[in-house]
């Protein structure tokens, strides 16, 4: 964790999940109250891209190995750099 002046400070990563997590309530809550199709189509529309980014970004702290394993193994020009140096997190 960082600080600064003695205090933790938030990552950009905390400033994101807080963010999204108020979209979604702040959608959840106007949507009900709107009565016009068409605005409704796009709020719900922007509904579902804001929760889709933030199931997607649980996704990458739930499973970064695995996801890293597929992204590189789909990858031939991965394949052959091999890596002379102990393996270190």
């Amino acid at each position: 964790m960082n600080f600064r002046n003695g205090l933790p400070m938030a990552s950009l990563d905390r400033y994101l999940h807080i963010i999204g997590i108020e979209l979604l309530l702040i959608l959840t809550i106007i949507l009900p109250l709107i009565d016009r199709p068409p605005a409704k189509r796009v709020l719900s529309k922007l509904f579902l891209t804001v929760l889709g980014f933030m199931l997607a970004h649980f996704a990458t702290h739930a499973l970064p190995d695995k996801l890293a394993s597929f992204i590189y193994s789909s990858q031939h020009a991965y394949h052959s750099l091999k890596s002379q140096a102990p393996h270190r997190t």
